[in-house]
């Protein structure tokens, strides 16, 4: 019986079927796969990983850049705990060569270190949405803030250490066992990370978690008079802050009318507001069962262009 789908499989999963995006940055992010992946050399190209998804991914993306055809072996593994990882190998010596010529490495493989012409303008996020798929991790937000990449030479660790610090902020580096770990700890850094590999839905998630841990530990520093009166104050921002981000994601706010618009901004920057304090705030202040009723209009809004999204899928 399977258990509980992690937030890193969510990501993940959210990278694969991400389709426009893997289509059209296919090259940089296979390259990615496979630099990051278990092996990378002319006696072994091979990927290990816990998510059937990432291995269909790696192989039906390098058996069609390099041209292969049928020698590429996708295997389920069990593992004693009841979990399963996926393999993937390519088999033949001269496939794998031509593997190594479509992505410019030279003899060695990824000991040889990550070659940044492979990767175009434009193609950083993309590369590293391979390399997340083959050797990354991210911890459930709701306990701790951590995204990781787990990487298995000196070399490879270096090289991904420096592309990081170019492309999002520095990140840190520590060794675990046999492998160096390269990782953020700041929860901004990694929605950063999440946005640029192309898993969006799932740092917005994030965002969200944070959020609520936030106003969460305010209320908890309130009096217990008030916190049930703050408790409905979270509850109600979090699902107005929700449909909001729901109409960017749609068009923008734009999409609004102005008075509407110039409430919901104030929404995403103030979650902690009440409606009073609110409607306090704007430009032409109004009471709160004005704001309250402003805000009904923002919720049936969002819930229409919902609506309307289910019906165009």
């Amino acid at each position: 019986m399977r258990g509980p789908v992690s937030f890193a499989q969510r990501i993940k999963s959210e990278i694969c079927g991400n389709r426009s995006f893997c289509q059209r940055h296919r090259r940089a992010l296979a390259y990615g796969l496979l630099l990051y992946g278990r092996s990378f050399t002319p006696e072994s190209i091979c990927l290990h990983t816990e998510h059937r998804r990432v291995a269909r991914l790696y192989a039906d993306s390098i058996a069609d850049l390099a041209g292969l055809s049928g020698s590429i072996t996708l295997r389920e593994v069990r593992r004693q705990e009841g979990k399963s990882v996926y393999v993937a190998t390519v088999d033949s010596l001269a496939d794998r060569l031509a593997v190594l010529e479509t992505f410019c490495s030279p003899q060695g493989g990824g000991q040889a270190g990550l070659l940044e012409e492979q990767i175009p303008p434009g193609e950083e996020g993309a590369f590293l949405s391979g390399v997340f798929l083959a050797c990354g991790g991210v911890s459930d937000p709701e306990k701790d803030y951590r995204a990781e990449f787990s990487v298995g030479g000196r070399r490879l660790c270096q090289d991904l250490e420096a592309f990081l610090g170019r492309v999002l902020a520095p990140p840190k580096v520590t060794t675990r066992r046999n492998s160096y770990l390269v990782y953020y700890k700041e929860s901004e850094q990694i929605e950063d990370l999440l946005t640029l590999i192309g898993a969006p839905k799932c740092s917005m998630e994030l965002m969200e978690v944070k959020m609520v841990k936030e106003l969460r530990n305010k209320v908890n520093r309130a009096t217990n008079c008030e916190t049930a009166n703050l408790s409905k104050t979270v509850a109600a921002g979090v699902a107005q802050v929700q449909a909001i981000q729901a109409i960017q994601a749609a068009g923008g706010l734009n999409l609004l009318e102005e008075e509407l618009r110039e409430l919901a901004q104030l929404r995403l920057d103030h979650p902690e507001l009440s409606l009073r304090e609110l409607g306090g705030q704007l430009r032409t202040p109004i009471s709160r069962s004005g704001v309250n009723h402003r805000m009904r209009r923002i919720l049936e809004f969002a819930s229409r262009l919902e609506q309307k999204g289910r019906e165009t899928q």
